[in-house]
């Protein structure tokens, strides 16, 4: 059975057209009748073209535009099959790139299991219970969260009541949609900027035994030669801790992101995030994971992001400086400088330009997840305006 889908849109002087979808998955284009297939290894014409969708990722966003938005997109390019030679390639060279760097994670990931094996083997007297899942609303309470945290998410509505709380299981796995009390807010989250928020988050014990379960891996992984562990960040997910993430971003990052930036940004619902621990250091070594001393101004890639300061407690230097969201009037004001603390937590808009200053002296952690709303912004700027932070009326690719 057959199924008309409408293409084009009208929107560049044009009616729309429609392809023909059949049960298969295969594209017919109704206007024109199918024919044989042929091909050609070299173009009829001479002439040559500045077109390098290989090195100039704008050509490839255009192509790529252009392949899902007119059925016989290809057929335009007659005058130069050379470019559609170039086209294929560039392709092939992104697809190789995802291929690489799946197997690549896949066998990092199982590299790693086996160093947490060796971890937990070599290091006895450290409490690897850190690792695993809490069994309990009450473990979450009482060993991870901050108390203030904690006074304010369980006298919240949806957990006051024990009997009528949601299962911990069912909010790791995002089952459960978490709200917070507006009124209980107030007490927990400080405006530090315009819309940077901070308030304390993880126990001092949490950050301790977290970090220092992380350290171990790290020095295990360096024992057996497997120093890129370490460089850059520390992937949570990769070391088998998701479950931090997943508490943290359906717990925290959802339901306050709603409250805190639903004026400021295009936000639907958070639905994917990437935590990871990051270090900087005064004398930048893989031993300790803290591969850098600073970070230049940036903007991160994520709609909204959490920032714990993990410690230490002794480094000087590191502190955040904040300028203005990326895509307004105001982008290039300098708003304000924050100093991280074990287990207080920013949250603040991706968008908004921020640089970690130099670390001058001892080792500065900080446990980051950025959190994506693929049906808010993403589904209403091109990649290209987004990364360049564009906003839509400044678009240049529409």
């Amino acid at each position: 059975m057959a199924e008309n889908i409408i293409m084009g849109g009208g929107s560049i002087n044009e009616s729309p057209r429609r392809i023909r979808t059949t049960t298969m998955g295969t594209h017919t284009n109704c206007n024109t009748v199918p024919t044989a297939s042929s091909s050609s290894s070299s173009s009829s014409s001479s002439s040559k073209t500045n077109y390098d969708p290989q090195h100039n990722h704008a050509h490839l966003l255009h192509s790529i535009m252009g392949l899902d938005r007119y059925p016989n997109y290809i057929s335009r390019w007659s005058y130069n099959i050379d470019d559609i030679d170039k086209l294929q390639d560039a392709l092939t060279h992104q697809l190789e790139k995802v291929k690489h760097q799946k197997s690549n994670l896949i066998q990092r990931r199982k590299r790693m299991n086996e160093i947490i094996e060796h971890a937990m083997a070599s290091y006895q007297d450290i409490d690897w219970t850190v690792l695993t899942v809490p069994l309990s609303w009450e473990q979450v309470r009482s060993e991870i969260l901050h108390e203030d945290a904690s006074k304010a998410i369980f006298q919240s509505i949806l957990f006051k009541s024990v009997d009528g709380r949601p299962e911990l299981q069912d909010v790791l796995e995002g089952k459960v949609h978490v709200e917070l009390d507006l009124g209980l807010l107030e007490d927990w989250l400080h405006e530090e900027f315009f819309d940077v928020y901070s308030m304390p988050l993880l126990s001092r014990s949490f950050c301790i035994r977290l970090k220092t379960a992380i350290q171990a891996i790290l020095d295990q992984a360096n024992m057996e030669g497997a120093i890129d562990i370490g460089k850059r960040a520390i992937d949570l997910d990769m070391i088998g801790v998701e479950w931090i993430n997943d508490l943290l971003f359906h717990l925290i990052l959802k339901p306050l992101s709603k409250e805190l930036f639903q004026t400021t940004e295009t936000l639907d619902s958070l639905d994917w995030r990437h935590g990871y621990i990051a270090g900087y250091s005064n004398v930048a070594s893989e031993k300790v994971g803290a591969t850098r001393n600073f970070l230049t101004p940036h903007t991160d890639d994520s709609e909204v992001t959490l920032n714990v300061g993990m410690g230490d407690d002794d480094f000087e230097g590191g502190e955040l400086r904040f300028w203005n969201l990326r895509g307004t009037h105001q982008e290039g004001d300098f708003v304000g400088e924050f100093r991280p603390e074990m287990g207080l937590a920013l949250i603040h808009a991706g968008r908004h330009l921020h640089e970690v200053k130099h670390v001058t002296k001892g080792n500065r952690f900080a446990y980051i997840i950025w959190a994506r709303s693929w049906l808010g912004a993403r589904t209403q700027s091109c990649p290209c305006c987004w990364i360049n932070r564009r906003s839509n009326e400044r678009c240049i690719c529409k």
